[in-house]
């Protein structure tokens, strides 16, 4: 159900917006939530990617520092 805020505009969600305005069979509306979907994805497996990588330079360095400890961070 499509609510009005104070200055009259609809208070919607993109998706919301979307399923309103598309029909759910239109490939326009299945080609923007498929790339929503990927930018999501490419953004989790970023993040996640630089903190293996970071935790696998951190065991790899103090292998080759002979004094103290090295921490390596997110990268």
């Amino acid at each position: 159900m499509m609510t009005l805020n104070k200055w009259g505009l609809a208070n919607e969600t993109l998706i919301e917006a979307l399923e309103n305005e598309l029909p759910p069979q239109s490939t326009l509306y299945w080609l923007l939530i498929s790339i929503w979907a990927a930018v999501v994805w490419v953004v989790y497996i970023t993040y996640y990617n630089s903190r293996v990588v970071g935790a696998i330079l951190t065991v790899i360095v103090n292998k080759l520092v002979k004094f103290g400890h090295v921490h390596i961070g997110k990268l």
